[in-house]
């Protein structure tokens, strides 16, 4: 298990700032609920670690596919 403290803060600004969770629901929370819930979050808006960032052909491509007014 961590030793380390849990940085409610951080949590706090994360869940109910980004994921929009109301207060209420982030204090009544177990941990545990807490990170499998900023798992799925991240799961569902692509933050995936092994995804590796685009390059500059692929930024060409998806300029030429998708061009600006």
């Amino acid at each position: 298990m961590n030793s380390q403290p849990i940085k409610w803060v951080d949590f706090y600004k994360i869940c109910v700032g980004m994921m929009n969770m109301r207060p209420d629901d982030f204090w009544n929370i177990s941990p545990r609920e807490m990170y499998l819930a900023l798992q799925g979050f991240n799961q569902f808006n692509g933050s995936n670690e092994k995804e590796t960032p685009m390059d500059s052909s692929r930024l060409e491509e998806m300029m030429e596919l998708y061009p600006d007014g």
